[in-house]
């Protein structure tokens, strides 16, 4: 299964490259074809991305997974919503979708609730968070407790960001032990 994930990641980053490359090609293209448009027939001028073959439409970074507004309003239900994820509420309803299950892992938070993983998934040793909400400027090694079975504990890299509180889409956080050995669940 790890031999797919990095050849899949393998492939991600080829085309990456290949998006990078071929940009400037394209911004020559775009402009060509708009000095050469007819403005008649085509008003709407061409863009950069018109000639992009291999750049990928990134989702929106405001949008937020299905997973996580199903998380969000499990929370919002249960009458254990993080304040902060009040500031994101409006991409949370925007990102609930019909048929959506709630993933097996919710949450991971702190003990004193000043950090919450959204729909996290482990990539490894690491965990990718569908949200992460941060309260204080909080940064390096915590602890995180997973939110239906509060037992399983992990210690996770947290990185600093500016400013008192922040939230992230995607934000891969490494395990503790990310340069040796994968961090097992503390018990």
């Amino acid at each position: 299964m790890e031999v797919l994930q990095m050849w899949h990641q393998l492939q991600r980053i080829r085309r990456d490259q290949a998006a990078v490359a071929e940009l400037p090609v394209a911004q020559l293209v775009a402009l060509t074809a708009n000095i050469n448009r007819d403005s008649k027939k085509q008003p709407k001028p061409f863009t950069v991305p018109d000639f992009c073959l291999f750049r990928r439409e990134e989702p929106d970074a405001h949008q937020l997974s299905a997973a996580v507004a199903a998380v969000a309003l499990d929370l919002r239900h249960e009458d254990r919503c993080p304040p902060l994820l009040l500031a994101a509420w409006p991409q949370v309803l925007a990102a609930v979708k019909d048929g959506t299950h709630t993933p097996e892992l919710r949450a991971l938070h702190s003990d004193d609730e000043a950090v919450w993983i959204l729909a996290p998934q482990w990539e490894g040793p690491n965990c990718r968070g569908g949200l992460v909400l941060v309260r204080g400027q909080i940064s390096g090694t915590i602890t995180v407790r997973d939110l239906d079975r509060p037992l399983i504990v992990h210690r996770l890299v947290l990185p600093q960001r500016p400013g008192f509180g922040w939230l992230e889409a995607g934000l891969l956080l490494l395990g503790e032990n990310y340069n040796h050995e994968p961090a097992e669940p503390a018990h």
